[in-house]
């Protein structure tokens, strides 16, 4: 019998003979029905590894196995007893990686693979059916059933599309220089020859190829479905592979693909392509085990070993691997959710059914930080499926998730009302949340029926005030008045806020933006005293057309902050400020030279921060004109006083400077 075809022979009788002598022995236990697998895979050619291994489970627990592996292939077997009706398996590699998995449902599972670094692997026998004794094992051998030679092919099997290998699960040894060049990936091209091979899906299947160079080849791999020869039918290309020549990861529909095993250029030669071929659980399947969620617990999981099953409307459609679990609320209800993860960026979704895409309630991708996402919004009473997922294609890892809920109306929390505000003292960098608060203010901008915290400001001299969110789970405004509560008195309502306020007290509100936009922030307070710019202002020196003036921002004083100037959340750059006067209309030019700085330059239709106009007294602002040590400013003004400030680009910058201004006819 030729080698591929004693292979195929191989693949399709192990899984045969396990189910005919577990048929034969039913009504037996675990241990009688095994005796007649273990004289069918010695008849085979196989040798046993290490000790059998013997237990119970009750349905849904699993058991773990380690087991020592050398540079070999592997058949496991697990073999339920009297009231076990689906026994799953599963080989971990040793970082936890799934090696093999067997889908099926049957008392009985069997997995095959080919390993190539020896070390300490894990075998997973799960009862997700029934519960009752196991006996599970590894047998190695039967190499020559595992590995089809593409060097040595079938007789009706040539490598191309008329007629290709097939493609097996295990490792495939071949030669492109055997093959013919025909076709090419999207992500390389090139006159080199390529092999064919052809995969059946008769179920949703997650398919691994690694094409291994054992020559000087720079490979390609690439698979299309249902048309062998046509390009635009190709669904993955790969020539590049974080471990080493090329790789293709992708879940498949029911159907015919076709897989080439290529390389860039005109390079050919031997390989080795090693396949993983794992059934998909159907989702329905996976969300009868959904493990369910406590509120105000956190629960740790992995989804290492899992599929992705689920898609959402957020996180480029979730591509990771993902794990659902199962929440039930009782009553109508604010509720948090939170994925947090070091080792992919979360997704975190809910469905009102589970195996259902079109029941998606919500989808976060977002949090407080970037290790999590977070959920936030009011869900009515019922039973819903949480989603732990990841951004990235295939990223899978360890995760925390927890659900807290409240009371739709809130319940309270430090600051709630004008009563209690909490003090703020600029510079302040104050984290909160809304979660538990209730509605006691809003702004002409929101927060009407939208749960509140209120902070007290207390500002003893004219100041620049500015306030932003650095993160939020919810979205929320700041609502800033001189009496709390009291609309008549709202200076502004925003999401940022920067303000030139004279001294007083001041109430701060952090507000919903709607009734169901609540949840943990971080914000960031400043506080710039004016009165140095009030002085810098009184009197600017004027600048007269075609007369450089020459100076120095050292010791200066930092009095303005430009738009240009570098993060507004650091220390400025010393900085002078200079008066333009205009009689009529006409166009300005305005040059910097900082020989020994990052310099900045800044025009301004007014020189003092009055109000809201803070924000919008800057026209025009330049940081580099060619290079960092000059700024240009060029453009047309109307009749007016002026105003030009030399600046640096952040803490540390300053130094001499020279500035000039023209009009330009």
């Amino acid at each position: 019998m030729h080698r591929s075809a004693f292979a195929r022979f191989v693949a399709l009788a192990i899984p045969f003979v396990v189910v005919v002598a577990c048929s034969a022995a039913r009504g037996t236990d675990a241990d009688a029905r095994f005796a007649a697998v273990r004289s069918s895979l010695v008849a085979m050619g196989l040798a046993p590894i290490g000790d059998v291994h013997r237990g119970a489970l009750a349905s849904g627990a699993e058991a773990r196995v380690p087991i020592a592996l050398e540079s070999e292939c592997v058949t496991i077997v697990a073999v339920g007893g009297e009231g076990a009706r689906d026994v799953d398996v599963q080989l971990l590699d040793p970082t936890g990686r799934a090696v093999a998995h067997d889908a099926t449902h049957e008392p009985q599972a069997t997995v095959r693979a080919c390993v190539e670094t020896r070390g300490t692997y894990t075998i997973v026998v799960r009862m997700a059916a029934g519960s009752g004794s196991f006996v599970a094992s590894a047998w190695s051998g039967g190499g020559a059933t595992l590995v089809a030679d593409a060097s040595t092919p079938d007789a009706a099997s040539t490598g191309t599309c008329d007629a290709p290998f097939p493609l097996t699960a295990g490792t495939l040894s071949g030669d492109t220089s055997r093959g013919a060049s025909a076709h090419g990936g999207s992500c390389g091209r090139g006159d080199s020859k390529e092999i064919v091979y052809v995969y059946r899906a008769t179920s949703r299947t997650h398919l691994r190829v690694a094409m291994v160079p054992l020559a000087q080849l720079d490979t390609v791999l690439y698979i299309r479905r249902a048309k062998c020869a046509d390009q635009g039918a190709e669904i993955a290309c790969n020539d590049d592979s974080p471990a080493g020549g090329s790789a293709l990861d992708v879940y498949v529909e029911p159907g015919t693909y076709y897989v080439f095993a290529d390389a860039l250029g005109k390079s050919e030669g031997a390989y080795r392509l090693n396949v993983e071929i794992a059934e998909v659980p159907p989702i329905a399947e996976i969300c009868r085990g959904a493990r369910p969620l406590s509120i105000g617990a956190t629960v740790a999981g992995s989804t290492v070993g899992a599929f992705d099953n689920a898609t959402s409307t957020c996180g480029d459609g979730a591509p990771g691997l993902d794990v659902p679990y199962r929440l039930d609320l009782a009553t109508r209800s604010r509720v948090r959710i939170v994925e947090r993860s070091d080792d992919v960026r979360p997704v975190v979704h809910l469905r009102r059914v589970c195996a259902e895409e079109i029941s998606e309630v919500a989808c976060a991708d977002r949090g407080l930080s970037t290790e999590e996402a977070s959920f936030t919004g009011v869900l009515e009473a019922g039973a819903y499926t949480v989603i732990a997922d990841a951004q990235s294609r295939e990223a899978a890892g360890r995760f925390t998730l927890r659900v807290d809920a409240a009371p739709e109306n809130g319940s309270g929390v430090p600051g709630d009302s004008c009563a209690d505000p909490m003090p703020l003292s600029p510079p302040d960098k104050p984290q909160g949340d809304t979660f538990q608060a209730r509605d006691d203010v809003s702004g002409s901008c929101g927060g009407a029926g939208a749960p509140d915290v209120v902070y007290r400001v207390d500002l003893a001299r004219r100041t620049r005030f500015s306030a932003h969110f650095e993160a939020e789970e919810g979205r929320h405004v700041l609502v800033l008045s001189r009496a709390c509560g009291d609309r008549s008195t709202e200076v502004t309502c925003a999401a940022r806020i920067d303000e030139a306020l004279p001294a007083g007290v001041y109430f701060l509100a952090v507000d919903g933006a709607t009734p169901s936009s609540f949840g943990r922030f971080a914000l960031e307070v400043r506080a710039r005293d004016v009165g140095a710019q009030e002085g810098a202002c009184k009197n600017p020196p004027l600048l007269l057309p075609g007369k450089p003036v020459s100076g120095s921002t050292t010791g200066a004083g930092d009095k303005f902050t430009t738009g240009c100037g570098g993060r507004e959340d650091l220390p400025g750059a010393p900085d002078r400020v200079y008066k333009i006067v205009l009689a009529q209309r006409a166009r300005v030019q305005i040059a910097l030279a900082t020989p020994t700085y990052d310099g900045v330059l800044s025009l301004r239709r007014a020189c003092v921060d009055v109000g809201s106009a803070a924000r919008g007294n800057e026209m025009r602002c330049n940081n580099d004109a060619g290079d960092t040590h000059h700024s240009r400013i060029d453009m047309t003004l109307e009749a007016g006083t002026f105003y030009v400030v030399v600046d640096g680009h952040g803490q540390g910058e300053e130094g001499p400077f020279t500035l000039e201004y023209k009009t330009v006819p």
